[in-house]
């Protein structure tokens, strides 16, 4: 059972293990706009990995998010310091007493679900690929899938970046009995940079001819150059 909404902000922590690409704009957009909602944020990330982008686009956030930032050292794959690594990352929520714990992509969403159930808090997860890149025939592949079948359950909400990853996941691992939605990927409109239309500027047509004309000519020479009539 989910807790009831109150009126008040929302404590929302978000974890992921590899600040970088696009699981970590992800985050960032997801973070910057339920600040501006005046819920408090805060991120834990991998301090392995990202390099100085990562830790400038944190650097950035910092100030927003009420929650603050955590780096911890998450690897991609199984290690036995992982339990070290899961104690602190009990420790933080415990501190930090979160509404909502978002775990994104396979690795801290297994941290995220792994965390006994609350009355206080829904478990959110995002696949990012992760456990999805190996093929189910593969050793890889079918120790993964185990392990998200297994924590289908302890899952409250399955929030997907796009359809094609929520399709994949249903394909590969099952359909999730709980609540499933899609927040897409996008771009803000400080993103976009002006464009100063050129004088002599045209439109292009909205409808072009078809690809296969521009092959006419081309069919039409090599039938002539067989039958002989250069």
């Amino acid at each position: 059972m989910m807790p009831a909404i109150s009126n008040s902000p929302l404590r929302i922590l978000h974890a992921v293990r590899a600040p970088v690409g696009g699981i970590f704009r992800h985050i960032l957009d997801l973070a910057h706009g339920q600040a501006d909602r005046g819920h408090h944020v805060g991120i834990i990330a991998d301090s392995l990995t990202g390099g100085a982008r990562a830790e400038a686009a944190l650097a950035e956030i910092a100030p927003r998010l009420r929650l603050g930032v955590q780096r911890l050292a998450i690897r991609r794959e199984p290690h036995p310091a992982d339990i070290l690594v899961w104690a602190r990352f009990v420790h933080l929520i415990r501190r930090l007493q979160p509404d909502v714990l978002h775990g994104h992509g396979a690795t801290a969403g297994t941290f995220v679900r792994l965390r006994s159930r609350s009355k206080n808090a829904i478990r959110v997860y995002t696949p990012h690929g992760g456990s999805l890149h190996y093929p189910l025939e593969t050793l890889k592949g079918a120790f993964y899938g185990r392990i998200e079948r297994a924590l289908m359950n302890k899952t409250d909400l399955y929030l997907f970046e796009s359809a094609f990853a929520r399709d994949t996941y249903q394909r590969t691992i099952g359909t999730p009995s709980r609540l499933v939605r899609c927040v897409f990927n996008g771009v803000t409109k400080e993103e976009f940079d002006p464009v100063v239309k050129a004088a002599d500027a045209a439109d292009i047509p909205a409808a072009p001819p078809p690809i296969t004309t521009s092959f006419s000519p081309l069919r039409l020479n090599a039938s002539t150059a067989s039958s002989g009539r250069l």
